[in-house]
């Protein structure tokens, strides 16, 4: 291929992308009628309510340190496209950690959603203030595990 066919190619291609984005930022702009709040696409979401993310899987991990740290390896499910993480919170009482994990879903059930199924995983510290040889019990939503300290 000659200097010139090149040179060429490569302003038309140049030429052609500066039209398509022309022709995407005219369409974002106002050229397409806006959807209603909560309709895919409105860039506003429907009113949402909290609620127990169903688990997966829960793992305890001890990170080897002195003393050792404590974490669960936490695996949420997002029942569907609809469906967003919200946060996980932790309380000790004892020698039993309770671990609240939460997804957003939106108020309406009859929205209709993507029947996905995701999950999130997070890796949730639970400290070091552990005694050695004592069994604890991680409660995560409805899923409990025991280990005993180190």
């Amino acid at each position: 291929m000659t200097l010139q066919r090149r040179a060429a190619l490569l302003w038309t291609v140049a030429v052609l992308l500066a039209l398509a984005v022309a022709a995407c930022s005219a369409t974002s702009n106002g050229g397409s009628r806006q959807p209603p709040a909560g309709e895919p696409g409105s860039g506003a979401s429907p009113p949402m309510r909290r609620v127990l993310a169903p688990i997966e899987r829960v793992e305890i991990v001890v990170a080897e340190s002195f003393p050792p740290q404590y974490f669960l390896h936490v695996t949420s499910g997002l029942p569907n496209g609809c469906v967003r993480f919200d946060r996980y919170e932790v309380m000790r009482e004892g020698d039993t950690v309770r671990v609240t994990v939460t997804n957003l879903m939106p108020a309406d059930d009859g929205l209709l959603c993507t029947q996905l199924y995701g999950t999130v995983q997070h890796n949730i510290a639970l400290g070091s203030s552990f005694v050695s040889g004592t069994t604890y019990t991680a409660a995560v939503n409805d899923v409990t595990r025991t280990f005993v300290a180190q």
